[in-house]
């Protein structure tokens, strides 16, 4: 098996945004066709933008580095104290990476950060649409819980 490369982690800053809002479209790709993928890509710039600006105590943006640091792929971890869990909202990693221990990388390091709060489980959601996503969460140890179901009132 070839040597994997070493990866940094490093705090998301502003300076991210572009590499995190270009990744956006990585996560709503395998939304449903009733979705406007449209409306759900532009929910993320202001989202990210405040994750990076104003991450307060309950949330993190970790970002995986190649080592000459360029940035590979991100999550976004929010801290739920009351249910002693950490809810990854978003992890995504570049296509030129994907494949290659990144996401492992994020994850191992969502795991970190909610240990050191006391957390006692991470949480998280995907499209039951993206049997890729759902794999490579069972592979890392996540069991299928809660059902989401959505009706439009448009």
């Amino acid at each position: 098996m070839p040597h994997a490369p070493e990866y940094t982690l490093r705090a998301g800053t502003p300076d991210d945004l572009p590499f995190l809002t270009s990744l956006a479209p990585r996560l709503v790709a395998t939304a449903p066709a009733w979705r406007d993928q449209g409306a759900m890509l532009a929910e993320y710039p202001p989202l990210f933008a405040q994750a990076l600006h104003d991450p307060g105590d309950d949330s993190a943006v970790l970002v995986a580095c190649c080592p000459l640091g360029r940035p590979l792929g991100f999550t976004l971890l929010y801290w739920h104290p009351h249910e002693r869990g950490v809810f990854v909202k978003d992890l995504a990693v570049s296509e030129a990476a994907q494949g290659q221990g990144v996401g492992r990388f994020l994850m191992a390091a969502a795991e970190a950060w909610g240990r050191q709060r006391g957390a006692v489980e991470l949480m998280l959601k995907t499209s039951w649409f993206n049997t890729h996503a759902r794999e490579f969460y069972a592979h890392a140890g996540f069991r299928e819980d809660h059902v989401a179901l959505v009706r439009r009132l448009d």
